[in-house]
């Protein structure tokens, strides 16, 4: 079965019957979940199996206007509606996912499968209304035409994540009857798993069990990159074939700079291969990191490759991973440059700052260089905030499983939180290395950051204060070491 991102998903078919309840929808809602996107559900360890509540609808219509807890955490929720649809009649049908009365950050996707069979399902609407633009509600957008036969079953999904406030969002259909878009009728639709309302567990059933197995609508579908750029693939390690030379910057500015001036000193830096990085500011445009041209970042990597063969190093330059440029005014410019290397014993991976002159001459920056090991502790500061701990602790589990790098530690300064034992979580978590500070008195987030700031003696080491309010991607962690220079 081909899903929504191009990966294919082998399954034993099943015969699924329709034993479901005629004008009822299961629907599973999630309470006090960080985010405004599907995947911050997807990513979830309680989703898609332990809602919050387990009930049925009578509609594809999800009204949502709550305040769960205090202000840190209201509003936020997530859904998932999921039956089995009923063509009334054969032809071309077309979907719309429906928002009105929009207040929030929220986005929702429709999913339809083939046949009754959930394991068939694809994707046919998303949408998102972002945090800066939550009042400009875009138009609904409609699905591709799906032919649809009366007499069978189709299985479908309707997921909603939004974040603070209200958002009204129904699912409807064209038919071939009508030129309009209209309601789903109770009689098109049912239930497609029975479930103990006592335990909220579903009843044994073949569509109990392909619900409970892998699921098309589980793997991450952001069109956000889930990496940084300069993720680490291969093993780390220094060959030094270039000559060294030392770094002397031309743009360090020497005269008085006031108060938030510094900001306009800031040299940006250019990258290669392009990133896709964006951010949306409303009606002004879009803004990212600038690419570095390919001609340039094509003789860097020829330089690279000759000094490399000269070395008799016994190895082969597989090919750029990641370069970095930041022009030194009029003498050069400075790289952080990352190769691929082909040697004896597998794939390695270079990671090192280098520069290239006007006489087009590159060498090693001996004087500036990052520390792969450096041990980084992640600060953060805060009260009332247990589910953005959940969440946090989640991100940096999953991180640890997929770089195992055990040299960085979460450090939390708690102060009294009263939502959440948030020195439990921790506990509970799989976090390999984490401190856990507790303070009494006014919250204060400079106070707070200082404190874990103070924990940490360890002169060669990094501290990186961080917002709880995000999702780490993978590289963060290598990412922050590579720029910060002893």
């Amino acid at each position: 079965t081909n899903t929504d991102n191009g990966a294919t998903q082998e399954h034993t078919a099943v015969t699924l019957s329709r034993s479901g309840t005629t004008g009822q929808l299961n629907h599973d809602i999630w309470k006090l979940i960080v985010g405004f996107l599907v995947d911050d559900l997807r990513i979830r360890r309680d989703f898609p199996h332990k809602p919050t509540t387990r009930s049925t609808a009578d509609s594809l219509k999800a009204v949502f206007n709550e305040y769960a807890g205090d202000s840190h955490n209201r509003g936020m929720y997530g859904h998932r509606m999921y039956g089995v649809l009923y063509p009334p009649t054969t032809g071309d049908y077309s979907f719309i996912v429906e928002l009105t009365q929009v207040s929030c950050a929220c986005s929702v996707e429709f999913w339809l499968s083939t046949d009754i069979d959930p394991r068939n399902s694809r994707k046919l609407l998303a949408t998102e209304v972002p945090f800066m633009i939550s009042r400009d509600v875009p138009a609904a957008k409609i699905s591709d035409v799906v032919r649809l036969n009366s007499g069978s079953a189709y299985y479908f999904e309707f997921l909603e994540k939004a974040f603070d406030g209200m958002v009204v969002s129904e699912v409807k259909w064209r038919t071939p009857l009508e030129n309009k878009f209209v309601s789903i009728p109770p009689s098109s639709f049912s239930t497609a798993v029975e479930f103990d309302k006592t335990t909220g567990q579903y009843v044994e059933s073949p569509m109990a069990k392909a619900l409970l197995g892998p699921l098309p609508i589980l793997v991450l579908q952001s069109h956000r990159r889930t990496n940084f750029v300069g993720d680490t693939v291969y093993p780390i390690t220094q060959i030094n074939v270039l000559p060294p030379c030392e770094f002397k910057p031309e743009y360090v500015s020497k005269h008085y700079v006031s108060l938030y001036h510094g900001i306009y000193e800031v040299f940006d830096s250019t990258v290669y291969p392009p990133d896709e990085t964006w951010f949306k500011k409303g009606t002004n445009g879009d803004t990212g990191n600038t690419a570095i041209s390919q001609q340039v970042a094509s003789s860097v990597v020829e330089l690279y490759k000759k000094a490399f063969a000269g070395a008799n190093t016994g190895g082969e330059v597989v090919g750029l991973h990641y370069m970095e440029q930041t022009k030194n005014r009029d003498s050069g410019s400075r790289f952080l440059l990352e190769m691929n290397i082909k040697l004896k014993d597998g794939l390695v991976h270079t990671s090192e700052f280098v520069y290239l002159q006007n006489d087009n001459k590159l060498c090693h920056l001996s004087n500036l260089q990052w520390t792969p090991n450096a041990d980084v502790y992640l600060v953060v500061s805060l009260k009332n905030l247990g589910e953005w701990v959940k969440h946090l602790c989640y991100n940096l589990e999953d991180l640890y499983a997929q770089t195992h790098d055990d040299h960085f530690e979460l450090v939390v300064v708690d102060y009294d939180s009263q939502d959440m034992n948030v020195e439990s979580i921790m506990k509970n978590s799989a976090l390999k290395r984490w401190k856990y500070i507790k303070k009494t008195g006014p919250f204060s987030r400079s106070g707070g950051l200082q404190a874990g700031i103070d924990y940490v003696t360890d002169p060669n080491s990094i501290v990186m204060t961080i917002d709880m309010h995000l999702t780490l991607p993978m590289g963060f962690v290598e990412y922050t070491r590579r720029h910060v220079i002893q």
